[in-house]
């Protein structure tokens, strides 16, 4: 009893350590063989689904040959009625093949269409591979679509050209379904196996499921991640194997499924589509049912007699699935090969076949005998690298050594029988020939192609020249943004930016004038216009604001409008016609001055002469005495006014004369004393041999009263009053900076004094009649303008200089006047331009500014501007190399003592020259300029200004 309690459990152990063997034997078993068949049916699948590919592109790459060829005829260039007979020959002789053969103009329009003739004039520039190949100008292949005859379609649209002139497109458009089931129906793996195709953009192109085609993956697909992730690789133009969830194809529920597939890109010129083979699991597992019941049934045999003989049994049952699949394959294999021959013979491409490791040429088709000229026994006889130039035949041969397992793609030159040598672009990839490891390619000859791409670089670079030439800054810009999309040199110079900075700009950055919104507001203007012109004030990149006249138009870059604008710098224009303008206008007044003053003389004279009268006939000691006196005091005034008025306006009669400045300033000091009172101090520097000039006396004296009795009343509180003369010789290059003047000799009259100073709207008005800043019934406002007057009435001119707070200084010049006696003439020299090295500018009248640049310039000089203090320090900051600072001594926040003293607290080594319109004694009394500092006067004379900069800068 015990051993029989015993022998049971023992008996059960074994029972299940028995049944746990089997069990890992069977589940082993079992996972190898549906690992082998899924293993076997991806390579099923795969096969299929790169037959279907390679058909795909051939087909779409024998009609980009033929359309090629067809798009270099130039009656379809011209799509005139030899044109139009042309393309329905072609249509009639592939009608079985395509569903139209149309022309597209460069605009998108339907020039010809066959057979739907009235679909010509139809815009069609909105579609979207319409719009792509107008961008691009390269072949492309549509998405499927829907035609109103109710069929699904592929327009294959191939650019034409006239010459290097691009002049649209032809296209064809084959019907889908044909190419579905020339392709993709025949794919066929089981009763569930079938493929399905989608776009580049997720659009399913082609699919068994109803209601599929047509729309996107993404959306059927909702709600099975597995099969959007193997989308997600498809779209990325992989290839692979994977497994997904799906409702099973005819489901009318939906039930999910799961599904064995592979997928496979499909390139094509612009787009590439790719092609997924998918099978049922559910199939697959089905077909693995007799053998797991076999299986079964030899695990009990094995419980029953033995692990050995089960083992064996389900080896065998293995090896016999094995064979029986390969079998099936190896038949499947064979009717592919058969398949893919009869594309081969029958592609319009050339297509040959090689042995890879000895390069024989092992088969060709026939468009390859009729493009290279040989006969098919020749073309057997002959080696790979017999058809390449000899510069490339080494070369082929390394890199077809390393051709294996992949598609290659690359440019080459072949040669026909006859010679001649064409470049080419081949295209290859691995097979299996008669038992021989080979690889077939595909030959497209590209000679118009190279031909068109040479003519569009000799244009682009024509067009490159012409931009960069022109002496107008010439810019594109987006109009959304108002961002630079392209520029010239030009455009850089005139703004004072590197290209590369000019690049991050938009339109708002150098826009000095108009804000933001005025600035859209133009585009928007011009946009709708087509074109305008107008000017506006652009900032350089230094802050200096330039007049810019603007000429603008919209034109078209692959259909997207832009903002074509020519820039042309007037500011310089500007500034000679505002000096005209005052010319004209201190003209006009006293022109107008004159008129008044010789009608008022007029009736002062019957005045004066009837109160004269009425005093002479008067007895004395009458009271009416006391009246007549007061009108003739009166009476004279006015006439001292007249006078005044006449002066101005050269009308005055005067006596002139050979005159001394010198000796008249001496005669006239003991008056100028008395007028200007005790607290004032005269000072008269005259210069030795000075010239004589022609003038009349009493207009001397008339200058210095009225310019030593402006600065008595600029100087409330006492100061200095400075009378100097000097000879000066101007040439034409300082009289091309300063409007008024004329070349040649002059006698320099300078009155200056240290009161409270003008202010830029001040000085601008000055010499207007009866303009004055006194107050009511002190002045008359004619003091000046008589000095304009009379100086214009001797020919000569006159300048001034002023700040706020720092005095005035008005520099008169007299012509000479030719003596015997004269110093021999000097020769104008031109002024010598061989300067060299870098000058900072400090200037803050920016006239002055912009004229000191010319004259530097001229001279050889490299300028850099500045307009105030602050900015003159920060560009001293930056680290740029400066050999000189110019700088004026009294500006507006900070003079030039208090700027020099901070730049060399940057740069010791620095060199400093002064300039002023003050003289150097009342600047040297204010403690700016210093003794021992280099110093310049104003009104710059360009060729001192140029010695003394060469002394400065000599080593």
């Amino acid at each position: 009893m015990k051993a029989r309690l015993i022998q049971k459990p023992a008996l059960a152990f074994l029972v299940l350590i028995c049944t746990c063997l089997c069990g890992l034997v069977f589940l082993f078993a079992y996972q190898q063989a549906r690992e082998s068949a899924i293993s076997r049916l991806h390579d099923e699948q795969m096969i299929h689904a790169k037959q279907a590919a390679q058909g795909i592109q051939d087909y779409f790459s024998t009609w980009s040959g033929i359309l090629s060829s067809m798009a270099r005829m130039k009656e379809i260039a011209a799509a005139d009625a030899s044109g139009r007979q042309q393309m329905e020959f072609f249509y009639d002789a592939h009608r079985e093949q395509i569903r139209s053969f149309t022309r597209v103009d460069e605009n998108g329009i339907v020039l010809v269409s066959i057979p739907q003739r009235e679909a010509a004039g139809r815009n069609i520039s909105a579609q979207k591979h319409i719009q792509e190949l107008l961008r691009n100008r390269k072949p492309v292949v549509s998405d499927v679509f829907r035609t109103v005859q109710g069929y699904d379609a592929i327009a294959l649209h191939v650019p034409v050209y006239d010459g290097s002139r691009f002049r649209g497109s032809i296209a064809i458009v084959i019907n889908f379904q044909n190419l579905a089931k020339r392709y993709l129906d025949v794919i066929r793996i089981g009763k569930t196996g079938h493929a399905w195709v989608i776009s580049r953009d997720g659009t399913e192109l082609y699919s068994p499921v109803p209601g599929h085609s047509g729309r996107s993956i993404f959306a059927n697909g909702r709600g099975y991640p597995s099969l959007l992730a193997m989308v997600q690789q498809m779209l990325q133009g992989r290839s692979g194997t994977a497994t997904y969830t799906a409702p099973a194809d005819g489901d009318r529920l939906g039930t999910p499924a799961r599904q064995l597939a592979v997928y496979h890109p499909i390139a094509m010129g612009n787009t590439f589509w790719s092609i997924a083979v998918a099978s049922s699991e559910r199939e697959i597992l089905a077909s693995l049912t007799a053998y797991r019941n076999r299986l079964v049934l030899a695990v009990l045999i094995l419980l029953a007699g033995g692990v050995a003989v089960s083992a064996f049994v389900v080896r065998a049952m293995v090896i016999v699935k094995e064979e029986e699949a390969h079998r099936e394959a190896e038949a499947e294999l064979r009717a592919s090969e058969q398949r893919y021959r009869d594309l081969f013979e029958h592609n319009p491409a050339p297509m040959l076949i090689y042995e890879r490791g000895t390069m024989e040429m092992v088969a060709v088709n026939e468009a390859f005998l009729i493009a290279y000229g040989y006969t098919l026994e020749e073309v057997l006889a002959l080696h790979l690298t017999d058809l390449y130039t000899e510069e490339e035949k080494q070369k082929i041969t390394e890199v077809a050594a390393r051709l294996s397992g992949h598609t290659y793609v690359g440019e080459w030159h072949h040669r026909r029988k006859d010679g001649t040598v064409f470049p080419i672009v081949v295209t290859s990839h691995d097979v299996v020939y008669k038992g021989r490891t080979c690889r077939i390619a595909v030959i497209t000859d590209i000679t118009e192609r190279k031909k068109m791409e040479k003519a569009i670089e000799e244009e682009s670079q024509f067009n490159r020249i012409l931009l960069e030439q022109s002496p107008d800054g010439i810019v594109i810009i987006e109009p959304d943004t108002a961002r630079f999309i392209n520029f010239n040199g030009a455009a850089c110079r005139q703004l004072g930016y590197s290209r590369e900075e000019f690049a991050q700009l938009s339109i708002f950055d150098v826009e000095a004038q108009e804000t933001h919104e005025e600035t859209r507001g133009r585009i928007a203007g011009i946009l709708a216009n087509g074109s305008g012109s107008f000017e506006t004030v652009q900032r350089t990149r230094t802050g200096e604001l330039r007049n810019v006249e603007v000429h603008a138009q919209i034109v078209h870059i692959q259909d997207h409008p832009v903002y074509y604008c020519i820039w042309r710098d007037v500011t310089e224009h500007r500034k000679l016609e505002e000096q005209l303008r005052q010319s004209q206008k201190m003209e006009s007044v006293g022109r107008l001055a004159g008129g008044v003053a010789h009608d008022f003389n007029n009736m002062l004279g019957v005045i004066i002469g009837s109160a004269e009268l009425c005093r002479h006939q008067l007895p004395e000691d009458t009271p009416v005495e006391k009246y007549l006196e007061h009108i003739l005091k009166a009476a004279q005034r006015s006439s001292e006014i007249t006078r005044q008025l006449l002066a101005f306006s050269r009308k005055e009669i005067v006596s002139p004369k050979a005159v001394n400045l010198n000796s008249q300033v001496i005669d006239a000091q003991k008056m100028l004393c008395r007028l200007i009172g005790e607290d004032i101090r005269l000072n008269f520097k005259p210069a030795t041999s000075i010239w004589t000039v022609l003038i009349d006396p009493s207009q001397v004296d008339q200058i210095l009263m009225n310019l030593s009795a402006n600065s008595r009343d600029a100087m409330p509180d006492g100061g200095t009053l400075n009378i100097e003369t000097a000879n000066v010789r101007l040439d034409a290059d300082y009289c091309r900076h300063h409007s008024g003047c004329t070349p040649g000799d002059y006698v320099k009259l300078t009155v200056s004094d240290t009161g409270i100073g003008m202010d830029r709207e001040t000085r601008e008005h000055i010499f207007e009649p009866f303009f004055t800043t006194k107050g009511l019934g002190v002045g008359t406002g004619l003091g000046l303008a008589t000095v304009y007057g009379i100086v214009s009435q001797n020919n000569g001119f006159i300048t001034v200089y002023s700040e706020p707070g720092h005095g005035t200084v008005f520099s008169i010049y007299f012509p000479r006047l030719p003596d015997v006696e004269a110093d021999t003439e000097e020769v104008d020299v031109a002024i010598p331009s061989t300067g060299s090295g870098t000058v900072l500018l400090v200037e803050d009248e920016e006239m002055l500014l912009w004229t000191t640049t010319r004259m530097l310039e001229e001279m050889g000089y490299t300028v850099i501007q500045a307009q105030s203090p602050a900015q003159a320090i920060e560009i001293c900051g930056k680290g740029e190399a400066i050999d000189l600072v110019l700088t004026d001594v009294v500006m507006p926040g900070m003079n030039g003592r208090e700027m020099t003293d901070r730049i060399r607290a940057i740069r010791p080594e620095v060199k400093v020259l002064f300039m002023s319109g003050y003289t150097a004694d009342i600047v040297a009394q204010r403690g700016i300029v210093e003794e021992g500092m280099h110093y310049i006067p104003k009104p710059l004379d360009a060729r001192k200004l140029n010695e003394k900069i060469a002394q400065m800068l000599a080593p």
